[in-house]
């Protein structure tokens, strides 16, 4: 197993391109951006810490960093996929926050829907991605860019479709507290956040908090923190020889124990079982 970084991805620009045509099995390897990736043809089995799927023409998986994915099995597959580098989410596509459906894609992760099987693409945007892809594939800035956006907006969009019976109700669009916590917790994993002083920060209660936090996103305030320090671990893990318990410290888990069960919950490994899988072939 092995780690794709950002710097194997990405050359000036955050969101990149790539065709793959007949895959073959491909070991689990782990990522330090987001990677939406989409089944233009064949079958495969699909292994990550969320479970094992059959993956077929029209499937999608989102994967959030540190997630862990291999292909099994591969009958002819071909994917496309977009990577995308987290930052975008808060820069060019900040406004997707303020849409429920698109919000709660960012707390969702490895496999897809809630049900944790993998989206299926609606015939007309599977057409898209396979007559476009072979325009947009790399990583070159300029027009390409903004069409690789626009593809990504096309897929999530697509992709929340299928969910629209779970449409989150107007009262809870474009909450401003969840905003403004979103951005707090993101600034500062390592703090020693509760509900109550992140509720303080916003100026709401934090009842109030919550419950807006998680018609928006799907997920309370610190889950969703507790997500951005296991993906800030797995980071650090590969990037860096720091003892675990450090690297549990420096993301704002104290003890070594929580943290090494946190992190496990994400990722389906101890942390120091996650370093020896990915490292190798990352260094």
């Amino acid at each position: 197993m092995h780690r794709v970084q950002r710097a194997e991805v990405f050359a000036t620009v955050a969101v990149a391109a790539e065709r793959f045509d007949r895959l073959p099995a491909t070991a689990a390897h782990s990522h330090d951006f987001i990677e939406l990736a989409v089944v233009t043809r064949g079958t495969a089995t699909h292994r990550a810490a969320s479970g094992v799927r059959r993956l077929r023409r029209g499937s999608v998986i989102l994967l959030r960093p540190g997630d862990w994915h291999g292909y099994e099995d591969c009958r002819g597959l071909s994917v496309s996929n977009l990577y995308v580098a987290p930052e975008v989410f808060r820069r060019e596509l900040a406004w997707t926050r303020e849409e429920p459906q698109l919000g709660r894609l960012g707390w969702l992760g490895a496999a897809g829907s809630p049900d944790g099987q993998p989206w299926q693409l609606p015939a007309g945007t599977l057409a898209m991605v396979e007559n476009a892809m072979p325009e947009m594939a790399g990583n070159a800035p300029g027009p390409g860019y903004a069409m690789r956006l626009g593809l990504l907006l096309c897929v999530l969009g697509a992709v929340t479709d299928v969910d629209r019976d779970r449409e989150v109700p107007p009262a809870h669009r474009a909450h401003p507290a969840v905003l403004a916590a979103t951005r707090l917790l993101e600034e500062d994993v390592a703090a020693q956040w509760t509900l109550s002083a992140l509720a303080g920060a916003v100026h709401v209660s934090a009842a109030h908090l919550a419950r807006q936090f998680t018609a928006q996103l799907g997920a309370p305030p610190i889950a969703y923190l507790g997500r951005l320090r296991a993906e800030r671990a797995a980071a650090l893990l590969i990037e860096t020889d720091l003892p675990v318990a450090a690297i549990g410290r420096l993301v704002g888990w104290l003890d070594p124990n929580y943290a090494s069960r946190r992190f496990r919950q994400h990722f389906g490994h101890s942390p120091a079982a996650y370093r020896r899988r990915f490292r190798l072939a990352a260094t």
